[in-house]
């Protein structure tokens, strides 16, 4: 009896092996792949090509005297920025700039060359950076406060404090590197430091740059 019912059990196994057409197949569970949340978040160091450029401007006579001055007389320079921040979000940063030139400054008085000299100008300013992400392209503001200074060849340094902004736009070609380009107005007033107070002041910067993020 015994055998009977081992023989009917093989019996019904085998015939269930052939009904699947003699394939075993395990059964796999699925792994979940893991995938690494981006962040929108953290430090980045960058820097860059300056252009800048230093102006003044303005017409008048000096009470008491005879004396007639137009003004208009411009400097130009090839210099660096460099820049470190730090990401809140994907729409606002908090950056930390330096800029300074390199080289002789180029002057033109009335747009006609007037020569070149040792004059410089450096910029140093603390700016929130509010972003507007576009895939890989990101347009953003510069506001903030800085100390712009201005050293004539043969003079001692002028420096003067005042609120600047710029505007620029990134583009991302990795998580952690991206180019920018951005202007930036570094001071636009009325006199400057101890200089002649009549004249109109004006100092700014395009920039062309890598930026790092960690």
């Amino acid at each position: 009896m015994n055998k009977l019912t081992l023989s009917t059990v093989a019996v019904l196994a085998m015939s269930t092996f052939a009904m699947a057409g003699g394939d075993i197949e395990p059964v796999v569970e699925p792994i979940a792949e893991v995938i690494a949340p981006v962040t929108d978040s953290g430090f980045y160091v960058g820097g860059g090509i300056s252009a800048l450029s230093w102006t003044e401007k303005g017409a008048f006579s000096a009470p008491g005297e005879q004396m007639f001055i137009d003004a208009d007389w411009e400097a130009t320079w090839t210099g660096g920025t460099f820049l470190a921040g730090y990401q809140f979000n994907k729409y606002l940063a908090l950056e930390g700039r330096y800029t300074t030139s390199f080289g002789d400054a180029s002057w033109e008085d009335h747009g006609i060359d007037d020569g070149d000299d040792g004059s410089e100008i450096d910029n140093i300013a603390l700016y929130i950076k509010p972003m507007y992400p576009i895939d890989n392209l990101s347009l953003y503001a510069l506001l903030g406060y800085g100390e712009t200074t201005i050293s004539y060849e043969g003079s001692p340094d002028f420096s003067e404090s005042s609120f600047q902004w710029g505007i620029g736009a990134g583009y991302n070609f990795t998580e952690q590197t991206s180019v920018f380009i951005d202007y930036t107005k570094l001071y636009d007033d009325t006199g400057f430091d101890t200089l002649i107070s009549n004249l109109d002041y004006e100092a700014d910067s395009i920039t062309f740059g890598v930026i790092y993020k960690f």
